[in-house]
């Protein structure tokens, strides 16, 4: 079965009517009026998709008196009425016949506008009344039609009752008094519903106050918990479905601080547990004493084993090497005392070995080592880099050491010489 549309002829006879049909109304003296500052396009626009769906099928989901009584109020507090709507429906049986469409087909589309006429009759009068009630509301708070201060102490009793059974939600009233917050409820709500100064930046407050909730982790899907429990508790109560509304109008647009509030308090979270991680010692986050003993042993392996290093290690004890290593990293990615002069402390400790020849060359060589025992280990490489930030500053000792071994070892070279040829020469006087 084919559609009214299909049978007026489809798209392109709706789009010529919908043209002639707004060329003799606009030039109505009668309804001109109702036109003044209206864009004739988008009313024409309205226009096809009301009859496109007219003469189709209209969904059962739309009711079609309150649709069209939203579409025209602000014409009805102009004086559109029943006459009005003869006058426009006059029109358009005059343009279907004058495109030529059947009178079967114009009385059967008659049959479907007509109905309407009932809206246009009552729809003066309905406005009125509905723009005299919203003057009203005006008059009196929200807070008032509610029910006023009693209502208000019986919705936040129950309003808490709900809330606080709520598993989702109990955990953030733990420790927290019930009547303190039942008093913080009663003033937030009595300036909601009322009026809300100017001087109340309610973003800020709402921040505020639930700082420390935010920080558990509360948010935006909580918010809808809690909206939830306070929309029961008016329906509960018996408070009338226009009030409770608007108290959500009211209450509504919170959410968007509750999101914020959550992100915020996320990011604080990890900007925390970032500096914390920071705050650890450096061995700590290497993988503590475990880690300190798995790197010597690999370490040392690695020096051992290289030929360049080796002679610097003959008849040392390897678990003497190793304890004394602990020891120096331990202190050196914990904290060092205040009263320790590592440099000096190092110098000390390796004189002998610069006396053999140890210097800045070697500690490269060491090291290296030291960098890929951690690379073995599997250390993430910004703790390495930290790590030999901590070491590297220690070549300039071994640079040190370095030449004043090479200087001591020139002066021994040149007594042991200066010695011979003193040796030499007495010999001769002898002879």
């Amino acid at each position: 079965m084919t559609t009214l549309l299909e049978r007026v002829g489809g798209e392109p006879a709706l789009e010529a009517a919908v043209d002639e049909f707004y060329v003799r109304v606009v030039s109505d003296k009668s309804l001109e009026h109702f036109f003044n500052g209206i864009t004739i396009e988008n009313l024409k626009e309205h226009q096809r998709k009301f009859l496109r769906m007219a003469f189709t099928k209209i969904p059962e989901s739309i009711n079609v008196e309150e649709f069209m009584y939203g579409k025209h109020e602000r014409l009805f507090l102009m004086g559109l009425n029943g006459a009005h709507f003869d006058s426009v429906a006059t029109h358009f049986v005059e343009t279907l016949q004058h495109l030529g469409v059947k009178q079967e087909l114009i009385d059967e589309a008659v049959g479907i506008i007509a109905p309407l006429r009932g809206i246009f009759e009552g729809g003066e009068e309905k406005a009125k009344k509905t723009q005299e009630e919203e003057e009203k509301k005006k008059e009196t708070s929200l807070l008032d039609r509610l029910g006023g201060e009693a209502a208000l102490t019986a919705a936040v009793d129950e309003f808490y009752d709900r809330v606080v059974a709520d598993t989702s939600l109990c955990q953030f009233f733990e420790g927290v008094s019930m009547e303190s917050l039942k008093e913080h409820q009663r003033k937030f709500m009595r300036i909601a519903f009322t009026k809300i100064p100017e001087s109340i930046d309610v973003e800020k407050f709402m921040l505020g106050k639930h700082e420390r909730l935010f920080l558990m982790g509360l948010n935006a899907d909580h918010f809808d918990s809690v909206a939830g429990h306070f929309v029961a508790t008016l329906q509960h109560l018996g408070v009338a479905q226009d009030n409770i509304d608007e108290a959500v109008g009211v209450i509504g647009p919170l959410r968007g601080i509750f999101e914020k509030g959550a992100e915020v308090s996320s990011a604080h979270v990890e900007e925390k547990k970032e500096a914390d991680e920071k705050d650890k010692y450096l061995l700590e986050r290497l993988g503590g004493d475990a880690a300190l003993h798995a790197a010597v042993d690999e370490f040392y392996v690695r020096v051992i084993a290289d030929k360049t290093l080796a002679p610097f290690f003959e008849g040392v004890p390897l678990d003497i090497l190793k304890d004394h290593q602990r020891r120096f990293m331990r202190l050196a990615f914990t904290a060092v005392p205040d009263d320790v002069d590592v440099e000096k402390m190092m110098y000390k400790t390796h004189y002998n070995l610069f006396e053999k020849g140890l210097n800045e060359t070697h500690f490269d060589t060491v090291a290296t080592h030291f960098v890929e025992t951690l690379q073995h280990l599997g250390v993430a490489q910004e703790l390495i880099d930290e790590a030999v930030g901590v070491i590297a500053p220690l070549r300039g000792v071994f640079l040190k050491g370095g030449e004043s071994g090479r200087r001591r070892s020139s002066r021994r070279s040149l007594k042991g010489s200066m010695k011979k040829l003193g040796n030499s020469l007495r010999g001769s006087f002898k002879s």
